[in-house]
């Protein structure tokens, strides 16, 4: 708590505090009175404004700024800015809360918990139990912050180093279009059909009448009518063709090479006596990670591949440990001491993959890098 009507939760990682100042905001806190502060590249920037607008120096060091940010936020020396400041150095990130009311800072506090804010006093004694002993408002707990102060004239170079990067767009390359409508074309088929015609036949004869005749012919009338068959035209819509639109897909792997740059520092040491080069044995270049891929294969294969499994599914391991070898917050730290950290960020870097399975792999990438065992 850093003011009456202030409240603020630490999270794990700046993805999870947006989550929980998107859920604030969502709540009905103004989106002005909520903010996300952590050591990501932006907010560095952003303490670094705030700092220089209130008279800090412009060469402080991050540790600093975000000691002298803690600093303000609790009105001076408060026994919580160590614990706040270390949550942040070590990749955690920070909810504030400008809250108007208590009851708007206990409705906020309640948020935060719910969204997984952690407790910074009981991590700070986790830490304290791994080797972290605090430093005072203002100090660097890295290890290069402190080294720095007692070298002078120091001319940093740095390395660069080009990465191939390869993505995808969509483009339309053609189609087909459909019409359909209604035509009309002459039809005809062929019928049979039946006429009857009366026909009257008058015969003469010349016998004599017998009592057949005279039982034959009486008084009446005899109608025979005619009739005719009459062609009649209907007609019945049939389906006799289905035209499908529809789209096929298909994948395609396509290689993509082209040329990336590197940068290389050589280093001479030139002897003062003879006035010529020699070889300075003492530097020594850092491994980059994809230096260590055929060595990586090799441990997959002698150790894991008689179990199943594809080396895909331990590169990422290797490669972990690899970066986590060049992290300043883990140098001059050995294996035992870094790794409660390492695997809390890899469980949150990959949920669901099991650290027990691929710690070794990860402990491997590091030593390589390292050079510790």
């Amino acid at each position: 708590m850093a003011g009456s009507n202030t409240v603020m939760g630490v999270f794990e990682n700046r993805a999870d505090a947006e989550r929980a100042r998107d859920e604030l905001v969502s709540s009905g806190f103004a989106a002005e009175r909520v903010r996300v502060t952590s050591n990501e590249p932006e907010t560095a920037m952003t303490a670094e404004r705030s700092n220089a607008s209130a008279g800090h120096h412009e060469h402080e060091g991050l540790g600093e700024r975000i000691s002298h940010f803690f600093s303000s936020l609790f009105g001076g020396h408060h026994d919580d800015i160590n614990d706040y400041s270390e949550a942040v150095r070590r990749g955690g990130a920070v909810v504030i809360v400008n809250a108007q009311t208590d009851d708007e800072a206990d409705r906020a506090a309640d948020i935060l918990d719910e969204r997984g804010a952690v407790d910074v006093n009981e991590r700070a004694r986790e830490w304290r139990q791994t080797g972290w002993a605090g430093s005072a408002p203002g100090a660097s707990s890295l290890a290069r912050d402190s080294a720095a102060a007692d070298r002078q004239d120091e001319t940093v170079i740095p390395v660069v180093k080009e990465e191939l990067q390869v993505g995808k767009r969509r483009r339309e390359r053609g189609g087909v279009r459909i019409y359909s409508g209604i035509e009309q074309a002459p039809a005809e088929e062929s019928v049979r059909l039946r006429e009857e015609h009366a026909v009257v036949e008058r015969r003469p004869a010349d016998r004599p009448a017998t009592e057949a005749d005279f039982a034959a012919f009486k008084e009446g009338t005899i109608e025979v009518r005619e009739t005719v068959e009459e062609p009649v035209v209907a007609k019945q819509a049939r389906v006799v063709e289905e035209v499908v639109v529809g789209k096929e897909v298909t994948e395609r792997t396509q290689t993509v090479r082209d040329e990336v740059r590197n940068g290389r520092v050589d280093v001479e040491r030139l002897d003062s006596g003879s006035g010529r080069a020699a070889a300075d044995t003492r530097v020594r270049t850092t491994a980059q990670p994809d230096d260590w891929s055929d060595e990586y294969r090799n441990h997959w294969q002698t150790n894991y591949a008689s179990a199943g499994g594809r080396y895909e599914d331990y590169e990422p391991a290797y490669r972990y440990g690899s970066t986590i070898g060049q992290d300043q917050r883990y140098l001059n730290r050995d294996w035992t001491d870094i790794e409660p950290d390492a695997r809390r960020d890899w469980e949150t870097r990959y949920p669901g993959s099991a650290w027990e399975r691929f710690k070794a792999a990860v402990q491997h990438g590091w030593e390589r890098v390292t050079g510790r065992r």
